[in-house]
């Protein structure tokens, strides 16, 4: 198996989870919108920032990190392609397989902890130090 496939089951699986988990976490905001609190006013819908241009300009950070440190650590010899098994595609030195990581990175992390802050066993508990009270 080459890297290039080796990345495309990998990033399938990022984008799966990505796509999944934003659409339960909509799904929960949109049933938490109209829902009534406790001194009878109607709660406003949740704040939506734009999440995917924090998520693309996360991804273009990590993307320029990556090209620099890759070429460094190709350049310094301390990791090697096997030319066999790469897609010929460069950025400096480093193979183009070598972003798929970052991406999935991206596209993974940011949504865990997003579905753990939405689903988690601490939802919803105030933290000591948070209302001025001990617990």
């Amino acid at each position: 198996m080459n890297y290039t496939g080796l990345n495309a089951g990998f990033l399938w699986i990022a984008f799966a989870f990505f796509f999944v988990s934003f659409l339960v976490i909509g799904l929960q905001m949109r049933r938490q919108a109209g829902r009534v609190v406790s001194d009878g006013d109607v709660s406003r819908p949740a704040r939506r920032p734009n999440l995917l241009l924090k998520y693309a300009l996360t991804l273009a950070v990590l993307l320029v990190f990556t090209a620099v440190f890759d070429n460094l650590i190709i350049a310094a010899g301390i990791v090697a392609y096997d030319p066999n098994k790469i897609s010929g595609v460069f950025i400096g030195i480093a193979p183009i397989e070598d972003f798929a990581y970052t991406l999935a990175a991206v596209l993974i992390l940011p949504t865990l902890w997003g579905v753990l802050g939405h689903f988690g066993p601490l939802k919803g508990r105030p933290t000591e130090g948070s209302s001025g009270q001990k617990r």
